[in-house]
C-alpha cells in the first residue's frame, strides 16, 4: 500500500498541469522547451556551489538538471529515460545522470554550455541500477549493474578519459546493488547490495522476496576481490543507499520488504566493526518512515545525518557520533538530500518542486534559503559540488 500511495502522489502531482511553457523559463522553476538543451544562468566563471537533480516535468517528461543554491536554474535537458543519481566530473565540468533500473543510459552533460554530450549505453545483457562514482585518479568511472542472465549483481568499469568505453566488471557480491561509494584508501568501493531480484522483462515487479540476501560489500576497485561482507539482521531488510562520512564510517539507509507490522531498524551504522550496528530509535520512529529511506547524508564532519522518506514524509536528523535522534521533520515525498558546504546546510527536494534547506546543529528550516519550482517533480537524489 505504501509503494501504491506514493506513486499515486506522483501521478497526481504530474497531471496536475494542463500546459508546458515554452522558450526560457521562470526563475521559479519552469521548463525547457521539449527535447532541448536550455542554458539558464552562465556560472562559467563564478565560484559557485551546483545542485544536480533529475526531474519530471507536469506532461511527464523526464529531464536531467542543475540549479544553485540561490535557486536559479543553470541547465535542464530533456532526456528519454528518467533518471536517478548523478555526480560531477571538476576536472572536465560534466555531469554525469544514470538512468534508474531497468535504465541502460548514463547522460554526460556540459555543464558551462548545458548540452547533452554523450549518451552511454551499458552494454547488452547488463542495465544500470542508477549510481556510480569516480576512481580517486578520475580516470574511472564504477557503476553498479545488473547481470540479467545471471541474476546477480556487477561494477561496469567506464574509462572516462576514453570515451566513457566500458573496459571491464568486478562482481558486487550479491544481488541488486545499488549505491556504491569509494572510501578514503582510494581502492575500496562501498557497495549497497540490495538483494531484490528482477528482470527488464518483468519491469520492476520484486522477484525473490522469500530467498533476499541483502548485505554491505566491500570490493577491492584494484582487482575486484572481496575484502568483507556484512549482513542486516533481517534477510528482508534491503540495503538500497549509503552515505561515507568521516573515519570511514558507512551509513546504510533499509527498505524494508516484511511485514509492515514488523516495525526493524532502517538504517546502520559500519566503521569495521564484526557486524552492522543499528541506529537507536523507537518503533514509533522507525514507523513514521514507513520501511523506506530514500537517501542518506553526513555531514563532512561526520556529525550530522540526515535521512529522507518519502513514503513516510519525513526527514530525519540524527547526531552520528551519540546516535541520538534530533529531528522527525515533516516532508511531502521528500526523497533527495545533499550538504551544502558553502552554506554549512542540508538541503533536501521533493516530487512537489520545493528545496528546503535546513542549518545544523537542529535542522532548523532556513525559509529565505528554500525554494520552489512549480513544474517540477524532483526525484529521489540530490547532490551538491562547489566549483572553482
Amino acid at each position: 500500500m505504501a509503494i501504491e500511495s506514493t506513486g499515486l502522489k506522483r501521478r497526481k502531482l504530474l497531471a496536475a498541469g494542463t500546459q508546458l511553457l515554452k522558450g526560457t523559463l521562470l526563475l521559479s522553476g519552469g521548463l525547457a522547451a521539449a527535447g532541448l538543451p536550455l542554458l539558464l544562468h552562465d556560472h562559467s566563471r563564478e565560484n559557485h556551489g551546483l545542485l544536480l537533480s533529475a526531474y519530471t516535468d507536469i506532461n511527464g517528461r523526464h529531464h536531467v538538471s542543475a540549479i544553485d543554491p540561490g535557486g536559479r536554474s543553470v541547465f535542464s535537458v530533456a532526456v528519454p529515460w528518467r533518471a536517478h543519481d548523478s555526480l560531477l566530473l571538476p576536472a572536465s565540468q560534466q555531469a554525469l545522470f544514470f538512468s534508474r533500473r531497468p535504465g541502460n543510459r548514463l547522460y554526460v552533460i556540459d555543464v558551462n554550455s548545458g548540452e547533452l554530450q554523450l549518451t552511454v549505453r551499458s552494454p547488452a545483457g547488463r542495465h544500470f541500477y542508477g549510481h556510480g562514482c569516480v576512481s580517486r585518479d578520475g580516470r574511472h568511472l564504477f557503476a553498479t549493474e545488473n547481470h540479467i542472465d545471471a541474476g546477480r549483481g556487477c561494477i561496469g568499469i567506464y574509462a572516462i578519459d576514453n570515451g566513457f568505453r566500458r573496459v571491464g566488471e568486478w562482481q558486487s557480491f550479491g544481488v541488486g546493488p545499488h549505491q556504491l561509494a569509494l572510501l578514503s584508501d582510494g581502492h575500496t568501493l562501498a557497495v549497497a547490495n540490495g538483494g531484490i531480484l528482477t528482470r527488464p522483462d518483468s519491469a520492476r515487479q520484486k522477484l525473490n522476496l522469500d530467498s533476499m540476501q541483502p548485505s554491505l560489500a566491500y570490493v577491492d576497485a584494484r582487482d575486484g576481490q572481496l575484502l568483507g561482507q556484512y549482513f542486516p539482521p533481517h534477510p528482508q531488510q534491503s540495503i538500497r543507499h549509503l552515505a561515507v562520512g568521516a573515519g570511514d564510517r558507512v551509513v546504510v539507509g533499509i527498505q524494508f520488504e516484511g511485514d509492515p507490522q514488523h516495525q526493524l531498524p532502517l538504517a546502520y551504522v559500519h566503521s569495521g566493526e564484526a557486524q552492522l550496528l543499528p541506529l537507536q530509535a523507537d518503533k514509533v520512529v522507525w514507523r513514521r518512515h514507513r520501511q523506506y529511506i530514500a537517501s542518506v547524508c553526513i555531514d563532512p564532519a561526520g556529525n550530522r545525518l540526515a535521512l529522507t522518506s518519502p513514503r513516510g514524509g519525513v526527514v530525519s536528523g540524527w547526531d552520528l557520533s551519540s546516535g541520538e535522534l534530533l529531528v522527525l521533520q515533516t516532508q511531502r515525498d521528500g526523497a533527495g538530500v545533499a550538504f551544502n558546504a558553502l552554506a554549512n546546510e542540508f538541503v533536501v527536494s521533493n516530487g512537489q518542486g520545493q528545496v528546503t534547506s535546513l542549518a545544523p546543529p537542529d535542522f532548523t528550516r532556513q525559509a529565505q534559503r528554500s525554494h520552489f519550482f512549480s513544474r517540477r517533480s524532483w526525484d529521489n537524489h540530490l547532490n551538491f559540488f562547489s566549483r572553482s
